[in-house]
């Protein structure tokens, strides 16, 4: 599927944006001042390559909830939060992307999380999980 290369633009904006930040970590800044910031820009150049958006049953439909509300709240745990509820919420969408957009519906799998959405939320808990 396409997951890695979503992965892999995301990243590579990601570290992108934290090296041109480096300069911020030698001072006084809050570390999650410039980890959200970096996501931010990420998530912008990610959506530049993607027409994949909240709704559509996707990783977006994690990473944008993740994003915006760190952003907003600079707050990993709150962030952390709204990924858990988003990755939950894909059992109820019709997937309008990837694979899933083209393979047979119905049956037990349908009201199974997207998986990429999922991977995604695993992945935001482990970070969070290592900082405490």
């Amino acid at each position: 599927g396409t997951l890695g290369a979503i992965f892999g633009i995301l990243l590579a904006a990601f570290a992108s944006s934290l090296r041109a930040q480096r300069s911020k970590l030698d001072s006084s800044a809050d570390v999650m001042d410039i980890f959200a910031t970096s996501l931010t820009h990420a998530v912008e150049s990610l959506k530049n390559h993607t027409g994949a958006r909240v709704g559509d049953r996707t990783v977006m439909d994690v990473l944008l909830p993740f994003q915006q509300t760190l952003d907003k709240e600079r707050d990993m745990r709150k962030a952390v939060k709204s990924a858990e509820e988003a990755a939950e919420g894909t059992r109820d969408l019709k997937p309008k992307f990837g694979r899933a957009s083209y393979v047979g519906e119905g049956g037990a799998e349908q009201r199974l999380p997207d998986p990429g959405a999922w991977a995604l939320m695993e992945m935001v808990k482990g970070i969070d999980d290592a900082r405490n």
